[in-house]
């Protein structure tokens, strides 16, 4: 990131894809004053940032520094910056620890680039400034965070809330009669008198302009910024302008859908032809006529505007609708574990230690998503057993059982109800089924049984034994680990069975049951 008055590198790791770990720059906690929203925050900050504090408020200091760098940088190049503020309350009040409050401020740290910043606002607040982040990425950040959270041993203690703010642009006069932030239009031409012109007419039109002579500028140049669309001339040397969009292109990311606009002096269909096929969104003939060209890049600029917008409505409504499904599944799975004294929270552990299971195993993101759901809804199938059954204390009779046996069947068939998700009923169905065979209800063993109802069975055997029930406590951890190695190949698949064995291995003061 280069500093607007200095132009010299002083923040890295850009990017709107945000890594799995990083480091960010952290403030400790600057006011002891807990704020109602994001925008007080951001009141208190701005109101402080320019004045000067005395030793005790360094920290206020060099962060309201910090911030106002951010936003020059932010009105200069233009950039999106997403401000967060995540509030973390405590369900009992009685209950409140440092340790919660460290260990929230560690997930987010270890959710951040190095170029993002993260100040603790008061004791349970923290505001987050993400540089260069849209808030269709921030949201992605936000659902990262909070599921890690809630599958977190301080989940049923807490509860999270969070707030976004993009910072605004500052609009110039110029720019308010334009309707606020300009457009940025790259030209690239190997002719100085092409550059000049089209250079001319765009800033007319009041948009802003960069001119490159070469495809390897170019290419160098999209790898730090990221203009709204390329004017990009065919006949170059070195690298021609179709070389120089196929290369764009396998870059992959968002640099690769920036929309391109050919420049041409050939009346050639079949390069036409060959454009569009490759991507291109319009051709534009040379020499330029100054009101075709500024029409065809407003024309373009307000199409990939409406593309945009709609793009990042979707986006929200779609991560909208996973949100209340997930809220709806944790609701389900709470009222489920709720008929059962001894298995308060059963259901979020084995989702937890299953979703664990599957990482190890190599599973993708989405993959991983699916098994936690299966882990919440394993046991949905108990709503239909008599509560009466479900807390017996003594030993069941066979009639009993064979009740308790049909709760796999019974939770398929509710969950194949959620067409959007068939995968669902995997798990519920069949969590019961023996690697070996012998299990119920339908006998499967081996392969035949899905491998996500394969990873549940162990990890809900696993939570059966470290927790309590009505006739014994918790297991100790090395009866546990006998019993899931004796399982090998029986009850459990072994390839699974040996992640969870190592997953215990280094569980060593045996913190991972009911607590």
């Amino acid at each position: 990131m280069k500093d607007p008055d200095k132009e010299t590198d002083i923040i890295t790791n850009k990017g709107n894809n945000v890594p799995e770990s990083g480091n960010g720059i952290f403030f400790p906690n600057i006011s002891n004053v807990e704020y109602t929203d994001i925008s007080a925050v951001i009141r208190m900050i701005e109101n402080n940032a320019s004045q000067s504090q005395n030793a005790m408020w360094m920290g206020r200091e060099v962060f309201g520094n910090v911030y106002r760098y951010i936003s020059r940088y932010h009105e200069r190049y233009l950039n999106d910056v997403c401000r967060i503020l995540f509030t973390l309350n405590y369900i009992d009040e009685n209950n409140r620890d440092d340790k919660i409050i460290l260990a929230f401020r560690n997930l987010v740290q270890g959710s951040l680039r190095n170029s993002d910043v993260m100040v603790q606002i008061s004791r349970s607040q923290f505001f987050l400034i993400l540089p260069e982040v849209k808030a269709t990425n921030a949201d992605n950040v936000i659902d990262r965070i909070v599921n890690r959270w809630y599958q977190g041993e301080y989940a049923a203690v807490t509860d999270l809330k969070w707030e976004i703010s993009n910072m605004n642009y500052s609009v110039s006069d110029k720019d308010k009669k334009s309707g606020g932030r300009k457009e940025w239009v790259v030209i690239v031409d190997d002719d100085a008198v092409n550059l000049k012109i089209a250079e001319f007419v765009l800033n007319k039109s009041n948009m802003r302009t960069t001119t490159l002579k070469s495809g390897k500028e170019l290419i160098d140049f999209l790898d730090k910024n990221s203009p709204d669309l390329i004017l990009l001339d065919i006949k170059m040397p070195e690298i021609d302008g179709f070389e120089t969009l196929k290369i764009i292109r396998e870059k992959g990311g968002s640099i690769s859908r920036i929309p391109v606009i050919f420049l041409t002096a050939d009346d050639d269909n079949k390069s036409e032809a060959a454009g569009f096929a490759m991507g291109a969104m319009d051709f534009i003939k040379k020499p330029f006529v100054p009101d075709i060209l500024t029409a065809r890049v407003k024309q373009a600029v307000r199409l990939i505007g409406l593309q945009n917008h709609l793009e990042e409505e979707v986006n929200e409504k779609i991560f909208e609708n996973e949100q209340l499904f997930m809220h709806i599944v944790q609701s389900l799975a709470e009222a489920i574990d709720a008929k059962d004294t001894y298995t308060n929270g059963h259901s979020s552990r084995v989702a937890g230690y299953a979703k664990e299971i599957a990482r190890r195993s190599g599973f993708s993101e989405d993959r991983l998503e699916d098994v936690y759901m299966m882990g919440l809804l394993h046991d949905v199938g108990k709503i239909g057993v008599p509560d009466a059954i479900i807390n017996k204390p003594g030993k069941l009779t066979d009639e009993e059982f064979e009740q308790i046996k049909n709760h796999p069947v019974m939770g398929a068939r509710i969950l194949k109800n959620i067409k959007e998700k068939p995968m669902l009923a995997k798990a519920a169905r069949w969590h019961h089924e023996r690697y070996g065979g012998g299990g119920y209800p339908d006998g499967l063993k081996g392969e035949d049984i899905p491998e996500e109802a394969r990873i549940i069975a162990v990890a809900d055997s696993y939570d059966a034994m470290t927790s309590s029930r009505s006739y014994r406590d918790p297991m100790p951890q090395d009866r546990v680990r006998s019993e899931i190695e004796n399982g090998r190949g029986t009850q459990f698949d072994p390839r699974f069975a040996d992640i969870m064995l190592e997953m215990m291995n280094e569980d060593i003061d045996y913190n991972m049951r009911e607590k």
